[in-house]
């Protein structure tokens, strides 16, 4: 487990600290921390597409074809979405047991 995930379950536990109130449950309480863990998680994001799309883009200019192009740069871009869905949703429940714990 490198630093960065480390840090990135620190923020969780403490949201989840922070907003056990808020955090219930519920279709409102999950629905809020879904809201709250895909904001956090949207900078990481953007430092992986900063990381990947110049490669990304360089194996696309060699393709032919402009049909061939933007389908993978379709792909690229819901594997990106799915990424993103994957870990708010993982780091939500995170959030969610530390909320549950703290309500005891």
């Amino acid at each position: 487990m490198n630093m960065q995930t480390v840090w990135y379950v620190l923020i969780h536990i403490s949201l989840g600290l922070i907003g056990w109130q808020v955090f219930t449950i519920t279709n409102q309480g999950v629905l809020a921390a879904l809201a709250v863990c895909g904001s956090v998680q949207a900078w990481p994001m953007y430092e992986l597409y900063k990381l990947s799309w110049d490669k990304f883009d360089s194996m696309r200019s060699s393709l032919t074809g402009a049909e061939h192009r933007k389908r993978e740069t379709r792909g690229y871009w819901t594997r990106m979405g799915r990424l993103w869905l994957f870990r708010s949703s993982a780091y939500s429940l995170l959030t969610l047991f530390v909320a549950w714990l703290m309500r005891g």
